[in-house]
Parts: C-alpha cells; structure tokens; sequence
C-alpha cells in the first residue's frame, strides 16, 4: 500500500492509495504467483486492505464463481426478455437454500435434491 502521488489526487478525486496485493498457490497442481493492483478511496494500513480484499475473495468465491461456473450465468442458453434474470433469481433461491441446508457444495445439493421439492421447500414448514 502506498499513497497516491498529490497531483493525481487532484486529478482523481477522491484517490487516497495505491495497493498492490501478490496471491499465490496451486491451482490444478500447478503453482502460481499472481499480482492484483487496486486503487482506493480509503487510507488503511497494509493489514486493513489485506482484511478487506480477503473478504472481497471470499464473495467472488462463494457467489460468482458458482454462478459463473455452476449455472454457467456468463453464458445462458435462455436468452431475450427476462428470462435470465429470471433465472439469475431462481439460481440465487437455490444457492440460498443449499446453504441454509448444510451442503458443502452447489453441485452436492443439487445431485441430492433433484426432484425432491419437499426437502428444498422445507425449511418455509
């Protein structure tokens, strides 16, 4: 983290830092460094940002990639109208009760409840 020079401050407004933040792991077996730049609006210590891009991770993880990837939201196959926000909807219905309901996994509460409407509707009882 480390401020933004003045004269852009007074360009951007509202600027205060500049953050830069290295993850690194594995993904498919392999390892992998990857830098993510950010720009904000807050003065924090390099603790504080890192809490908050955490969290941040933590919401892409547990919602957009399963929308992205589970329901395959970026690509429909029902198109016009409203019907992918309708469906966008029902997706967040059921993300919502597979949660609710303890599964680990999207793909585990869907494989288990498939065709049983009374457990998914449960929890309204």
């Amino acid at each position: 983290m480390f401020p933004a020079p003045p004269k852009l401050q007074r360009q951007w407004a509202g600027l205060t830092s500049f953050v830069s933040v290295e993850r690194s792991g594995q993904r498919d077996g392999q390892p992998f460094i990857e830098t993510q730049y950010y720009i904000s609006s807050q003065s924090q210590t390099a603790s504080e940002f890192l809490r908050a891009t955490q969290a941040h991770w933590g919401i892409e993880n547990r919602l957009h990639w399963v929308k992205d990837v589970t329901f395959a939201e970026d690509f429909p196959l029902r198109r016009g109208g409203n019907a992918p926000v309708n469906w966008a909807i029902l997706h967040n219905f059921f993300i919502t009760i597979a949660r609710y309901l303890g599964f680990r996994t999207i793909p585990q509460a869907q494989r288990a409840l498939a065709n049983q409407l009374q457990k998914v509707f449960s929890f309204f009882v």
